[in-house]
């Protein structure tokens, strides 16, 4: 049944393939929250040669049909500041608050320096949309005036709008988290509007059960504005099925554009509720754990995704890429004795400057275009996504405003001479320790002077060829013969950050 559906499918696409004649591209980009190597399954599978214990068909299914990077980064280890990256194609070191612009009533960083993807490709005649987690600020109104709101908390703000959200910033259309499943307002804002969830919907003071927070992880200070129907658990649900709508909508009225969707998937941040199901398959205990039920949650979400793309006739025309905004989450204590492990072996978690913190999965498949079952071990990162953005729809970079984005279309076609960075930088979510790392060292250095940035110390030097999983008893940074290391990726890390 599964092959004659496929096989209808495509005849029809095939049929009304002078439809859809656009010579662009699609783009989606599926942005996901905390999820490590070791979260998808083929990687589980590689590391350990067993079973996964949390079964991701679909996110398997990318890697059979695409390129996976296996060195590849985000842009920080938190979320936030890996935002303000992959929206300008900027280390966060640029934006005026360097590790993240936590609250909606605040500046993005992103004008007047610098521009975002979607500014890019709608120069190409792109369609665009924002789907969920903002995580980068913005501005409210405050209540009854049309003046910006300044505070720091949201008391005074009027939370029934977005002042300055996704769609300032190249987005036809939004629906938008601006903070997530995690802070307030607990609400979704299509077109900057408020996305009442009920009929009987009114914006009110929730607690930390209506959060969820108190309910899965008994935190008792969780609370905030928001929409008086939240919950959590149907996120998923809302982000999936609108984005599934912007796709037939486009299909059915502007079969002559491409479109670039950036998908930023709650899952699968805290607080771990997940849904009793999605599209039909079942979510909640459907592993040994609420972490596990999460990734299962983002499997689905892909699988919806791309099969919205399939039924119009755009999956052989698009380019699908996933990757998360930093490392791994530690696991429940149930799947850790499983031998689960959200880095996949690697040392230290979300947040840390170790390799755990920010090595990430990074997929792509572009059918026609990539060859399926590829790897590159190439150094690239998240930010990637904005020069690569500008390559594909055929648009010149302004490097004075994308400054460290690198194009990665040659590494996905497979082009002889095709690299990745000669360096790239990592930030931890603690001010004191950064990274640079090259093809073959890394170099961990503490920040003595956090208010300027300046004034690092070496801490740690790893032979990243023979010691990826930094073990501390091979730490060379007072080796004697490994100085000149040292003293030149010193050199080059104070060079790349002024």
């Amino acid at each position: 049944m599964k092959l004659l559906k496929s096989l209808t499918i495509a005849a029809f696409c095939l049929l009304s393939g002078s439809l859809f004649a656009t010579s662009l591209p699609n783009v989606v980009f599926v942005f996901a929250d905390d999820i490590g190597p070791g979260d998808i399954a083929y990687y589980h599978r590689l590391r350990t040669g067993k079973e996964p214990i949390v079964p991701t068909p679909n996110m398997d299914a990318l890697i059979r049909e695409g390129i996976r990077f296996s060195d590849a980064h985000s842009s920080a280890a938190l979320c936030a500041p890996s935002r303000f990256s992959v929206m300008t194609g900027n280390y966060p070191f640029r934006c005026y608050s360097q590790y993240g612009v936590w609250g909606v009533q605040r500046k993005t960083g992103i004008d007047p320096k610098y521009t975002t993807g979607a500014r890019i490709v709608k120069e190409a005649g792109y369609r665009t949309a924002f789907l969920g987690k903002w995580g980068l600020g913005g501005r409210l109104f405050k209540e009854g005036s049309d003046e910006l709101y300044d505070g720091w908390g949201l008391d005074g703000a009027d939370i029934s709008k977005l002042a300055i959200a996704a769609n300032d910033y190249g987005f036809d259309y939004s629906l938008e988290l601006p903070q997530g499943i995690q802070g307030e307002p607990f609400a979704f804002y299509e077109n900057k509007k408020w996305m009442p969830l009920g009929e009987d919907s009114i914006l009110t003071q929730l607690t930390p059960v209506q959060t969820m927070y108190y309910i899965s992880r008994k935190e008792k200070d969780r609370a905030g504005r928001g929409d008086s129907n939240w919950d959590p658990s149907l996120a998923g649900e809302v982000l999936t099925s609108k984005a599934v709508k912007f796709i037939e909508d486009h299909r059915k009225n502007h079969p002559d554009k491409p479109f670039f969707m950036h998908y930023s998937t709650q899952a699968v941040h805290i607080p771990h509720t997940p849904p009793a199901e999605l599209d039909g398959v079942k979510i909640a205990n459907s592993t040994p754990g609420v972490h596990g039920d999460m990734v299962r949650e983002l499997d689905v979400q892909i699988g919806i995704l791309r099969r919205a793309l399939e039924e119009n006739c755009m999956a052989e025309n698009t380019l699908f890429i996933l990757t998360s905004d930093n490392g791994g989450l530690v696991p429940d204590p149930a799947m850790e004795k499983l031998g689960y492990d959200s880095t996949n072996g690697f040392r230290g978690i979300k947040g840390g400057i170790y390799e755990g913190g920010h090595r990430v999965p990074f997929i792509a498949v572009w059918p026609g275009k990539i060859k399926p079952g590829t790897e590159s071990s190439e150094l690239v990162v998240t930010h990637d996504i904005v020069a690569t953005l500008a390559a594909v729809s055929g648009q010149e970079l302004d490097t004075s405003k994308v400054l460290d984005s690198n194009n990665l279309a040659p590494l996905f076609l497979g082009e002889p001479e095709a690299k990745g960075h000669d360096f790239l930088l990592h930030q931890s979510a603690t001010k004191n320790n950064y990274a640079i790392r090259d093809e073959k060292f890394k170099l961990i250095v503490n920040v003595k002077n956090q208010k300027s940035f300046s004034d690092f110390s070496p801490r740690a030097l790893f032979d990243m060829s023979d010691n990826v999983l930094e073990v501390e008893s091979k730490n060379l940074v007072n080796s004697k013969e490994h100085a000149p290391v040292v003293k030149q990726l010193m050199a080059t890390l104070e060079s790349a950050v002024r």
